[in-house]
């Protein structure tokens, strides 16, 4: 079986895969052995990325390193300067550079200079912080990743202004068809803030929320995101409502226009639940997504908001990224055909998912995906074909517009 990943049993006891990040490899080499170890020890105290550590011995320079390492920290002499540039470009057998750190006993500006001009990316104190650490290996580990394959990073939103059509539920199934089918690294953003139901229906306490980010003169970067995240322990991560309803005046649209680009650097899908209400925030999230998802159901109320919301977006002139429709709860015997949706909209349907009550409510109760439950298999199937259409085939580009100036334009 491969280490990569993560098997459990849904309520068939049937197997089901869901992807687990592979250690970043960390190349040490130079120095002493108990250097070496001192190092070894902060990078072992870093939860947020995985990672298997090489000791390359101390040779000051690295004639041939393992392809698949990924980050090499380099523990270089300032008195042998001149052998700083061989090691710091050791030849590797696939032809991808590590990302280089060197590492210096005793750091000051001129061994700074000196290192970068001989080709370090960064240049750290010896031990390192746990914070120069952190963002090193994610660094390293983002690089990895792109040079392994294409990038295929997408932000999807999903939104019904018409509220109790199950947008919630679908954008949670969404994130486990995701990791059950193409193994995405996923992660969720409840900008319902007022009802935060994700994490209801995750089964989660939040310890930290978007609202730990709305400090305005600590910028938002991977750390400090990395940070406020919540991690199921066999599901995506999310990035919280917060915990109490006054808190989300404080969520400006400029905390999640910044969240949302870290978040997509970070993961290989962004999942944005948008609620009910239109805000800024949540436009701000439309301009950036990739998919925007509209739920609805067979109800005329439902339609009748969706016009609405179409007619506010048709106004902003976008037309070469319109949103897909996605009928929930669909009823083939019902009134209010698919046919008379697509009239009444001018829009195709995207997808449907049918109507299966008993499998959301044991999905909800028990906190659990619906890869999990032995009910809901029409629900299952319906999920894993839109997962597939979304996200398997090759992405289109979409030109993104100033959709935010223009709103508020068009409302003054």
């Amino acid at each position: 079986m491969s280490s990569d990943v993560l098997v459990l049993q849904d309520g068939a006891d049937k197997p089901i895969r869901l992807a687990r990040q592979l250690p970043l490899r960390v190349g040490l080499a130079g120095g002493s052995q108990a250097q070496r170890a001192a190092v070894k020890d902060v990078i072992a105290h870093v939860r947020e990325v995985a990672t298997e550590i090489v000791d390359l011995g101390d040779e000051r320079r690295v004639l041939l390193i393992d392809p698949k390492i990924g980050l090499l920290a380099l523990l270089l002499d300032p008195a042998d300067r001149a052998g700083w540039q061989i090691a710091l470009h050791p030849p590797s057998s696939n032809g991808v550079s590590p990302l280089t750190i060197a590492l210096f006993a005793e750091r000051s500006p001129e061994v700074i200079q000196a290192a970068l001009r001989a080709g370090a990316d960064d240049a750290l104190s010896l031990p390192p912080s746990y914070e120069d650490t952190l963002r090193a290996l994610l660094r390293a580990s983002e690089l990895r990743r792109r040079a392994e394959g294409p990038d295929q990073k997408k932000i999807c939103s999903l939104v019904s202004v018409s509220g109790g059509r199950g947008t919630s539920s679908l954008t949670v199934c969404l994130s486990f068809a995701l990791m059950q089918l193409l193994e995405r690294r996923t992660v969720l953003v409840d900008l319902d803030l007022q009802a935060a139901p994700l994490s209801v229906m995750l089964d989660v306490e939040p310890e930290h929320t978007i609202a730990d980010l709305t400090d305005p003169t600590s910028p938002i970067d991977s750390i400090r995101l990395e940070s406020v995240l919540t991690k199921h322990e066999a599901g995506p991560s999310l990035l919280a409502a917060p915990k109490r309803i006054e808190q989300t005046e404080l969520v400006s649209a400029a905390t999640v226009e910044a969240a949302t680009k870290v978040l997509h650097d970070l993961f290989d899908v962004v999942l944005v639940d948008c609620g009910s209400h239109l805000n800024e925030s949540s436009v701000v999230v439309f301009e950036q997504s990739d998919y925007l998802l509209y739920v609805l159901d067979q109800t005329i109320t439902a339609v009748r908001a969706a016009q609405r919301f179409l007619n506010l977006y048709e106004s902003l002139e976008l037309g070469q990224h319109q949103p897909q429709l996605i009928v929930n709860r669909y009823r083939p015997g019902d009134v209010v055909t698919l046919e008379r949706i697509e009239a009444a909209l001018h829009l195709p349907i995207f997808a449907t998912v049918p109507q299966d009550d008993a499998a959301f409510q044991q999905m909800q109760a028990m906190g659990r995906s619906l890869w999990m439950i032995s009910s809901g298999a029409g629900v299952r199937r319906s999920m894993e074909s839109l997962t597939r259409k979304l996200f398997a085939a090759e992405p289109q580009k979409a030109t993104k517009l100033g959709l935010f100036s223009r709103l508020f334009r068009t409302g003054s």
